[in-house]
C-alpha cells in the first residue's frame, strides 16, 4: 500500500530556481556551499531558509557579501557577454554599512568542480 503523504525534510528549507527575469529573494546571506549538481547559496528569508543555485555571475556578486548581511539578489534574465556566451545576469544589494568583506579575504579562485558546473549550466 503505498502512502499518499507528502514528505518534506524538517530544516532543509525550500529550494528555488532562477527562472523568470525579475525573481527576487530578499534575507539573510548565509553562504555558500557545495550541492550535487554544483554550488549553491542559501538566504534566510522571512519564510524560512531557501536555498539557490549559485550561476557564474551570481558568485561574482556576493563572494564578497559577509556571512549575515541583508541582501536582495534580483534576476535579471538571460544575457549574452562579449564573447557571444549565454548567461543568467543579477543584481545584489546590500544593506547596512558593513556589509562587505574587505578585498584582502576574498577568495579568488573558486573550487574547480564549480568551474566545471557553471561550463555545463546545469541549474536550467
Amino acid at each position: 500500500m503505498t502512502s499518499l503523504k507528502r514528505w518534506r525534510q524538517i530544516g532543509q528549507g525550500r529550494f528555488h530556481k532562477w527562472e523568470t527575469s525579475g525573481d527576487e529573494l530578499e534575507g539573510m546571506w548565509q553562504g555558500p556551499h557545495d550541492g550535487r549538481y554544483g554550488p549553491l547559496g542559501t538566504v534566510e528569508t522571512r519564510d524560512g531558509l531557501v536555498t539557490f543555485p549559485l550561476h557564474t555571475a551570481l558568485i561574482e556578486r556576493l563572494k564578497r557579501v559577509r556571512e549575515g548581511a541583508e541582501v536582495l539578489i534580483r534576476y535579471t534574465g538571460r544575457q549574452t557577454s562579449k564573447a557571444g556566451r549565454v548567461f543568467k545576469a543579477f543584481e545584489v544589494y546590500v544593506a547596512g554599512d558593513d556589509p562587505l568583506l574587505p578585498p584582502a579575504t576574498v577568495v579568488v579562485d573558486p573550487p574547480a568542480e564549480w568551474e566545471a558546473a557553471n561550463d555545463h549550466d546545469t541549474h536550467e
